[in-house]
């Protein structure tokens, strides 16, 4: 059941991780420094996908590495949504 959740979560995170690409690669207009913070999430939010697909393969989770999934899948989620907000107000 674990794999199953962690699979889930790297789902979810390779779709975020898609967008904040698709935003580095397109000629967008964007605040000063902005292009690096979005870069900076990006690695961030990457290496934590790394670990996200590790745990994808175990069957067993103990409670805080279970906890420590769970969150990052919240959180991902909720990035992706601000990241969909921001892709719609960026002028075409």
């Amino acid at each position: 059941m674990d794999g199953i959740m962690a699979s889930a979560a790297t789902g979810v995170m390779s779709s975020l991780l898609a967008k904040l690409a698709e935003l580095l690669s397109e000629d967008y207009q964007m605040q000063k420094g902005m292009r690096h913070q979005i870069a900076f999430l990006k690695d961030e939010l990457s290496s934590m996908n790394t670990l996200l697909e590790r745990l994808a393969d175990m069957e067993v989770l103990d409670p805080q590495t279970r906890e420590w999934r769970n969150q990052v899948r919240e959180m991902t989620y909720d990035i992706e949504d601000c990241v969909d907000d921001y892709m719609r107000q960026l002028p075409d």
